[in-house]
């Protein structure tokens, strides 16, 4: 078995792949090596692809004030094959104060060359009309009669001249093309930690047979995700003592909603609209409605009777940019991160103008019914009820998150930041990192787009530098 190479990747998720490719493209043997397996691209959303996809099977949980479930992808591809596929840019003011933040200073003409590449190479489009849902559609018109802004938002998706859509994500673009450079793809390999001697990295793993071996790169790209690429680092002994710190992430609270006419059918996916009228700090959309996601919502307030009604049903959410944060630590004796985050008491007042909002806007647009993502027995049946709930008693909401990142910072400190500006770590130069730990804060959109532009850009200026 050949165990030396050039560079080693370890994470095949979008920061990871985009990073193989350029690596690979340039003429470097690379090595991507993924925990999970290999499947295929889909928007089935149940519980089948919970499992094989989703790390733990989606039941991972901070701890702090409030509990927050977070899923993270666990395959080939990484969160690019689980999620929604919706896409953007960071905004212009959001990078501005990451640069006032982190003592950094983004090359705009590169990052906007990474950000025009990835669209080109994703085919960024918008959904044809004649295929956008009823569930979106419906909050068009509601914020449309409440004067509200609201857009819809492109996606990573390319369509036959039928109308069929296929999403682009890492194991339909990136992946095959950093394959076809000659990048060499392991999966099923569970890297435990990494050593360093005089002469290389090494890269203790567990094979598919829980078998012990090793890997020797001269350059390693960490990509493993906000939670684990910190835990990696930490257990593998590197000294920062800002690696796990700063954690943040996009607590979402859901609403089910009934409707009087028909807004959902199989295979329908996730709309496409999003209310942009409280941004950066609040954002509200559609999430998944499959009747997988909509049994397990409904019975969380034991109103799983309504599922019967499942065409007539959708799911909607309300995602808050917090000033919270959490860490990332290994402890002795603990197999798996030991991940916390609180709430500041401005992101409790942003959570319940946010549901408040929320279900404002869906009674507007003609729900009957709202089931709350609340452990208790409860529905609403009028914007009026939905005031009269204290909120602020975190302990009863089941939020979540599909968001992490800013675990491993990059800045222009050594004295304040894991990371330097280029993404790899002030102790050793022989290791990046190129996932959502680098980001300097919540990017307020979802973050994919712009973690792929960072990893981008921060592997073109390794190239440069070697």
């Amino acid at each position: 078995m050949k165990n030396k190479y050039k560079i080693i990747v370890i994470g095949s998720g979008p920061g990871g792949s985009i990073s193989s490719f350029r690596l690979a493209q340039a003429g470097h043997e690379v090595l991507l090596l993924e925990e999970g397996g290999s499947y295929k691209v889909s928007d089935r959303y149940d519980t089948q692809e919970m499992t094989e996809k989703y790390k733990n099977s989606g039941t991972t949980m901070t701890l702090g004030r409030p509990l927050i479930n977070y899923a993270e992808g666990n395959c080939v591809g990484g969160g690019s094959e689980i999620n929604s596929g919706l896409y953007h840019r960071i905004p212009e003011e959001i990078l501005s104060k990451w640069e006032n933040k982190n003592n950094l200073s983004f090359d705009r003409e590169e990052l906007y060359k990474s950000f025009k590449d990835i669209e080109d190479n994703l085919n960024i489009s918008y959904m044809p009309d004649s295929l956008i849902p009823r569930a979106s559609s419906i909050i068009s018109e509601g914020c449309e009669k409440l004067g509200w802004a609201c857009s819809e938002i492109p996606r990573w998706y390319s369509y036959d001249d039928d109308g069929n859509g296929t999403k682009q994500s890492m194991t339909e673009t990136y992946i095959p093309k950093f394959i076809n450079f000659g990048g060499t793809l392991k999966t099923h390999t569970k890297v435990f930690k990494i050593e360093k001697n005089k002469k290389s990295n090494i890269i203790h793993f567990f094979d598919q047979d829980k078998k012990i071996q090793k890997y020797f790169c001269d350059y390693l790209f960490v990509a493993c995700g906000a939670i684990n690429t910190p835990f990696l680092l930490q257990k593998s002994g590197f000294k920062s003592r800002f690696i796990g710190k700063g954690l943040k992430l996009h607590p979402s609270f859901k609403f089910t909603a009934l409707f009087d006419e028909k807004v959902n059918f199989n295979k329908m996916g996730v709309p496409v609209h999003q209310v942009k009228e409280f941004s950066p700090e609040i954002s509200i959309g559609c999430s998944i409605s499959s009747k997988q996601y909509l049994a397990n919502a409904l019975n969380d307030t034991n109103n799983i009777e309504f599922l019967k009604e499942w065409e007539n049903l959708a799911t909607y959410y309300c995602m808050i940019s917090p000033e919270g944060s959490g860490n990332v630590r290994s402890l002795k004796y603990f197999k798996s991160p030991f991940v916390t985050f609180n709430f500041t008491k401005k992101d409790i007042t942003n959570l319940e103008r946010g549901i408040n909002n929320l279900g404002k806007l869906l009674f507007k647009s003609g729900a009957k019914t709202l089931f709350p993502s609340i452990q208790e027995p409860i529905s609403f049946k009028s914007h009026e009820d939905i005031k009269k709930y204290n909120f602020k008693k975190l302990n009863k909401l089941n939020l979540m998150t599909i968001h992490l990142f800013s675990s491993v910072q990059m800045g222009g400190a050594r004295s304040s930041f894991a990371l330097n500006p280029e993404g790899h770590l002030w102790e050793d130069d022989s290791i990046h990192i190129s996932d959502g730990s680098i980001l300097s804060d919540s990017p307020s959109v979802n973050p994919q787009g712009t973690i792929m532009a960072l990893a981008d850009m921060n592997a073109r200026k390794f190239l440069s530098r070697i």
